[in-house]
């Protein structure tokens, strides 16, 4: 068994009980001034190549904060950044991830200093020992959103931000409508990952390379179209630039019966 957890939960007694029940930990770390420090001791050579991050690159530093297992360690990703896309506020996310030095420049400033990083801190149980082990652990550790992003499909695409009755038997059913088409949404994922010779949902709106609902709903489901008669057939006309729709019907009726 493993947990992963954001900085919210960076604390030695979760750590402690984790590991007490011998269980694997990789625990985000709070940006605290010892964690900076830390970064001057990490030579270039020391930096590798992040997995399915492009631009970022994973360390591992000998940190053990008081009170937690004494085989924690601390895994380092930084991420370059185009100074462009950094705020002037420093209340924004992205800029209170640079480096202190770099994060009081001002805008000018800034988009003259070569490189700039965004860093995240991870204390974690697991074997970094090597720098395939430490690249696999950041990447195990990174996706630990997927669950995140679920409950945000089933509350923002499904309808399940609210329950609309004061009966839970009327809120039970509205839930089980609401999973079953979060559950269709995901069968629809693997049929719409690619269509029509692209990658019709990298980008906005994506997770692990699916569409979410509502970029389904307004690519595949919202679409009008025209429902017309021909030769005994009934055949559905939808407007230019909507063939998407054609090839995903194909892929269902291609799908073997089921047993």
């Amino acid at each position: 068994m493993a947990l992963r957890a954001d900085a919210g939960y960076f604390a030695g007694a979760l750590a402690r009980a984790a590991h007490e029940e011998k269980i694997a930990f990789a625990i985000g770390a709070k940006r605290i001034a010892p964690l900076w420090r830390l970064l001057a001791g990490i030579a270039g050579e020391d930096w590798h190549e992040a997995i399915e991050m492009d631009g970022a690159q994973v360390a591992v530093a000998e940190y053990c904060p008081d009170w937690w297992p004494a085989d924690t360690r601390l895994l380092i990703r930084r991420v370059a950044l185009d100074p462009a896309r950094v705020s002037a506020d420093p209340r924004s996310r992205r800029r209170r991830t640079l480096h202190p030095d770099q994060r009081a420049l001002p805008l000018p400033e800034l988009a003259a200093a070569d490189p700039v990083y965004a860093y995240s801190f991870i204390v974690t149980n697991l074997d970094v020992s090597s720098p395939s082990m430490a690249m696999a652990a950041e990447h195990w550790y990174r996706h630990r959103t997927t669950v995140e992003n679920l409950f945000r499909d089933s509350k923002l695409g499904a309808a399940l931000r609210h329950l609309p009755s004061g009966y839970p038997q009327v809120n039970l059913a509205w839930m089980w409508g609401a999973l079953l088409a979060a559950a269709m949404a995901a069968w629809l994922h693997q049929l719409t990952a690619t269509a029509l010779g692209e990658d019709i949902v990298h980008g906005h709106a994506v997770r692990g390379g699916k569409a979410m609902i509502a970029t389904l709903r307004r690519r595949l489901i919202a679409v009008p179209g025209r429902l017309i008669r021909h030769a005994r057939h009934l055949i559905l006309r939808l407007p230019p630039g909507h063939g998407l729709l054609h090839e995903v019907l194909a892929r269902l009726r291609a799908l073997p019966a089921p047993a």
